[in-house]
């Protein structure tokens, strides 16, 4: 047999040579598997960790063009998988944290239920479930799964930034002055405040409440009296806890003014006086004399002389006089004992 015409073999040398350096270079610049590959090494995985190990080598490839471009394009592509492996449990899982991750809750709902369904005790899972939900638009329906994922043993920071939008998010669609009672957004966060521990949220509820208060009812009205409580409570829950609330003085202070008429139904049987008390506290200078909020003075004064408490009125109501001239703070010293004080 005749050898190749020499201009055809030079043709087919450089051909494969060029076949070999574009070989070489592709795999110095790549260096890994490519996505068939890890996409082989997924279906043909194990056991648990070798699913999970597989499923993290290609969420590691997210954001590259052309592959995975992002996590909604990851999810669809785990959807995409023959079912005996879409249907893993871990595998689901991944699936509904990228819709989680890339804002497409509704699509995540149905593959972390398959995941809860198969284990009810996975508190990860409910915690995924619970912002899909909020992002889903069921915010009730989130605040009681992410509850139940805190009982199941499961506490994150992300947790808590999904009650709190899920929170926020009942105040604008079901707005405080349409509601009978407590608004939606009180209600709705009452089992999952049950079970953890939640400043932000406590401090937003107050200030919610009063706010509300403020431009749809008055504080001594049926349904501004149950408004005014709940926010005392919530105030007073977390200023209890912990000075580190910005605005936490205020706070206070505008908690206790809402509470007034409460406090008189209830005889004294409210947090007003502890909020008066927490305000003048908070709204006290370290590095200079004064007060941030002299109107406190007067006020736990008087509070301070409805309970019996003389010498702590007067020594408040002196404190304020030394500031500035205050009718209220005067008035308090007027109804003091002739025995207490100057």
């Amino acid at each position: 047999m005749s050898a190749p015409p020499a201009p055809l073999q030079r043709l087919t040398a450089l051909l494969l040579a060029l076949l070999v350096i574009l070989g070489a270079r592709a795999t110095s610049a790549r260096g890994e598997p490519s996505l068939a590959d890890l996409r082989r090494a997924l279906l043909e995985a194990h056991g648990d960790a070798s699913v999970g190990r597989a499923l993290d080598a290609l969420q590691a490839r997210v954001g590259r063009v052309g592959e995975l471009p992002d996590l909604s394009a990851f999810g669809d592509w785990l959807g995409a998988l023959p079912d005996g492996r879409a249907a893993d449990p871990l595998v689901l899982l991944r699936r509904g944290w990228a819709y989680v991750g890339s804002k497409r809750g509704q699509d995540a709902l149905a593959p972390l239920e398959k995941v809860l369904k198969d284990d009810p005790s996975g508190g990860l899972v409910r915690a995924y479930l619970g912002e899909a939900l909020r992002q889903a638009g069921r915010l009730a329906d989130a605040l009681a799964m992410l509850a139940t994922a805190v009982k199941a043993g499961y506490d994150a920071p992300h947790l808590h930034e999904s009650a709190l939008e899920a929170v926020l998010g009942l105040r604008r669609d079901r707005p405080a002055r349409e509601a009978e009672g407590l608004p939606a957004y009180v209600q709705a966060p009452g089992p999952f405040l049950l079970v953890v521990e939640d400043d932000a949220l406590h401090a937003t509820l107050a200030r919610a409440l009063l706010d509300d208060l403020a431009a749809f009812d008055k504080p001594d009205s049926v349904r501004g009296l149950l408004w005014a409580r709940a926010a005392g409570e919530h105030a007073w829950h977390v200023l209890a806890r912990t000075d580190q609330v910005e605005g936490g003085a205020r706070l206070a202070l505008d908690a206790a003014l809402a509470l007034e008429s409460a406090d008189n139904v209830a005889q004294g049987r409210t947090p007003r006086f502890d909020l008066l008390a927490r305000a003048y506290v908070l709204g006290k200078p370290t590095e200079r004399e004064g007060h941030d909020l002299p109107e406190v003075l007067p006020l736990l004064a008087e509070a301070a002389l409805s309970e019996g408490r003389y010498e702590l009125a007067h020594r408040l109501a002196r404190e304020r006089l030394e500031l500035s001239k205050s009718p209220a703070a005067r008035r308090v010293l007027l109804k003091l004992p002739p025995d207490i004080g100057d």
